[in-house]
């Protein structure tokens, strides 16, 4: 238990940033001189969704067949199950044309949550190659995996292994290097993202309890201070040129198991003088 000895709330702005970018720039914090702040905690946060299920140099995939190599480029963007399948079946064309893919309809058929490729030329094989971002994962396959299709008689299938995950983030986290988890990392606040809709806000409210969102301070706060966003494999996200809000609390902790001490202490002195005042009085009394 503790209890608060002084505190400064600060408002950040990522677009009064002192460098980088909306999702990762450094702040100078505008503390009040002589401090004695020992930990920092998340009041509030505003991060748009402005972030793309598909973001450039994300957006990628490789082809390899009979000795050949296709570079396939998915526009960057927000899809939803629909416009993906509609989008890639217009790539699929020249080289590619005897490509194609499909998605249960869930009018006809069972809903797997997989697409299915095909493509008609079945004299040789041919690999989905990924590298290791979300883009496979969009597309129902793990993280830099090699997917090879199933030759049959009159067509190649492959279908996806994992069910389409057409969420970019379920959470992101929100990185500083002003506080510390015990030296664990520097995550500030862990935030649920699969809830807002694309081109929302995912808001975060502190309901009170400081120490339930507080880190203790390791940067010098007269520096600036780095402030990032990422996903749960550390990879940056782009929030395109939106920005960010950022409240926090800065304060200084005063260890209640301490004040319990001194005031026991204060009780037990107290006491002990009382006692030593009533055997004197009785002395007294007995002396007449």
């Amino acid at each position: 238990m503790s209890l608060i000895k002084s505190q400064q709330i600060v408002h950040i702005n990522s677009a009064f940033r002192n460098s980088g970018t909306d999702s990762d720039f450094t702040y100078t914090i505008p503390i009040k001189p002589d401090n004695e702040f020992t930990h920092c905690a998340v009041i509030s946060v505003s991060i748009p969704k402005s972030y793309y299920l598909i973001p450039e140099g994300e957006n990628t995939f490789t082809i390899q067949e009979n000795g050949n190599t296709f570079i396939v480029t998915i526009p960057p963007g927000n899809y939803n199950i629909t416009s993906f399948i509609y989008v890639l079946n217009n790539l699929f064309t020249g080289s590619l044309s005897h490509y194609s893919v499909s998605f249960p309809d869930s009018k006809t058929e069972s809903q797997t949550g997989k697409m299915t490729f095909r493509h008609t030329n079945t004299q040789h094989n041919s690999d989905f190659i990924f590298e290791n971002n979300h883009l496979p994962e969009v597309m129902g396959f793990a993280r830099g995996s090699t997917n090879r299709f199933i030759l049959n008689q009159t067509t190649s299938t492959l279908v996806s292994t994992n069910v389409c995950n057409f969420q970019r983030e379920s959470t992101i986290f929100l990185h500083s290097d002003i506080g510390s988890n015990g030296g664990q990392d520097d995550i500030l606040l862990e935030l649920f993202a699969s809830g807002n809709p694309d081109l929302s806000n995912i808001n975060f409210e502190n309901n009170g309890n400081l120490e339930e969102h507080s880190k203790l301070l390791t940067n010098n706060l007269t520096n600036n201070v780095r402030f990032s966003l990422s996903d749960e494999y550390r990879t940056g996200i782009d929030l395109n040129g939106i920005n960010m809000l950022i409240t926090l609390c800065f304060y200084q902790k005063e260890d209640i198991n301490r004040l319990l001490t001194g005031f026991i202490k204060y009780v037990t002195l107290y006491l002990q003088q009382q006692e030593e005042r009533r055997i004197e009085n009785e002395n007294k009394k007995n002396k007449k």
